[in-house]
């Protein structure tokens, strides 16, 4: 199942504060850099878990301690992306340098329990290839790999960019370079919004879609989300929704964020569940009655409709369909439904 794509949510996570000595620092050259393709992830010994990476699925390498303060802190939120992202093939590889102290890191990860469930390793040469390359001289320290093995960021897990750029790379859809064109745009775009001038907001908007409109559907979403909810222009909402449908027709994640945007967003006056009914119907044309991202999306637009009967049959039929590893996230879910059907039976 593909997740929600909440693009234009970015969480602002502050540094905490460090000795300067576990805290990450860049030198002034660096050989290993955002946009270059990723070493060998080389270690010595599994301590939890064993994977294996390269191009095909995303990850996050991250080297931290067990005396790391710094890095206990950030253990907590690498574990929830982890757990968020897992089942989409995307993990992660925590990786510690204290071969002199396996029994403690075992320790340590064992006390850790349900806060670290993600693959840890004791480094054998990736402190050398990927730190050291990279220019940082202190932890926590993550790298972020998107599926072609090209790295994607370097910094601290807690850094407010951390979250927004990983859930990009998880959707395929991360361009440092547009990235780094379309700031000084966006940056444009928030100042009008926040005086009410529509018009350059949109202008500004729309001048990033363009750049690529693969790359900036969080964008594109952000826009139809500024119509509906601050000019409330129903006409204009509708149109640009029409225009959604029309530019990412052949775009099967596009396809699921604008169903779930317009069905399953707690905020109301993005709720159109017509539009989210065509798009996951799309969705199920480009990709087939019988798959089950297809199926499990338009599960939700019918239990979103009130159709709470159909959409259990279809999260069933998703749920059956969905390869043996996603089977347990797709139940999940056919349980909810079926929960909250039958307490509105009991009504």
């Amino acid at each position: 199942m593909r997740f929600p794509q909440r693009f234009n949510q970015t969480i602002g996570r502050l540094l905490g504060g460090a000795l300067l000595t576990s805290m990450t620092a860049v030198a002034t050259a660096a050989d290993l850099k955002v946009g270059d393709k990723a070493p060998s992830v080389d270690v010595k010994e599994w301590i939890q878990g064993e994977t294996s990476v390269g191009e095909g699925k995303p990850y996050v390498v991250e080297f931290w301690a067990t005396w790391c303060g710094p890095c206990k802190k950030a253990i907590p939120h690498i574990n929830d992306l982890y757990n968020q992202y897992k089942d989409s093939g995307f993990t992660v590889i925590g990786i510690t340098d204290e071969e002199k102290e396996i029994p403690k890191v075992k320790s340590f990860v064992r006390q850790q329990g349900d806060r670290m469930t993600y693959p840890v390793a004791i480094d054998g040469g990736a402190k050398n290839d990927w730190m050291q390359a990279a220019g940082q001289k202190g932890i926590p320290c993550s790298f972020i790999v998107d599926a072609n093995n090209t790295i994607a960021f370097i910094g601290h897990p807690m850094d407010d960019q951390f979250d927004g750029i990983l859930e990009q790379v998880i959707a395929g859809r991360y361009n440092p370079k547009l990235q780094k064109q379309a700031r000084p745009k966006l940056a444009a775009a928030d100042r009008a919004e926040k005086v009410a001038n529509w018009a350059d907001a949109y202008r500004h908007l729309d001048e990033v879609i363009d750049l690529d409109s693969t790359v900036f559907l969080s964008v594109a979403l952000r826009k139809y989300r500024m119509l509906a909810c601050g000019e409330k222009n129903a006409e204009a909402t509708d149109a640009w929704g029409q225009k959604l449908l029309n530019t990412y027709r052949d775009d099967a994640g596009a396809l699921e964020a604008i169903a779930r945007l317009t069905a399953n967003e707690p905020t109301e006056c993005v709720r159109d569940l017509p539009l989210a009914r065509k798009a996951a119907d799309r969705l199920l044309a480009l990709e087939g009655p019988s798959n089950p991202d297809a199926l499990a999306t338009s599960a939700m637009v019918d239990f979103a409709s009130g159709k709470k009967d159909q959409a259990i049959r279809q999260q069933m039929q998703a749920w059956m369909a969905v390869k043996p590893d996603l089977k347990d996230t797709y139940k999940r879910q056919l349980d909810v439904y079926r929960g909250q059907a039958g307490r509105g039976k009991r009504r």
